[in-house]
């Protein structure tokens, strides 16, 4: 992995961890399952907060990490 995954990684995980107050390997691995599941996470987040009547936009214009 690139350094800048890693530190991505990182990022994310002392965030989750501070938020939720949980220990440091069960924030790790939340934020493992958020990195390796992005298309998916961006996709369900997509459908959660559009209105109902919004057009939706296609899928390959969003992303969770921009690299």
């Amino acid at each position: 992995m690139k350094t800048t995954t890693l530190s991505r990684l990182m990022r994310m995980s002392w965030e989750i961890q501070r938020r939720r107050c949980t220990n440091r390997s069960t924030a790790l691995l939340s934020a493992w399952v958020i990195f390796k599941n992005d298309d998916v996470a961006v996709g369900y987040l997509r459908a959660k907060h559009s209105t109902r009547n919004s057009k939706p936009a296609p899928a390959a214009n969003y992303s969770l990490f921009n690299f």
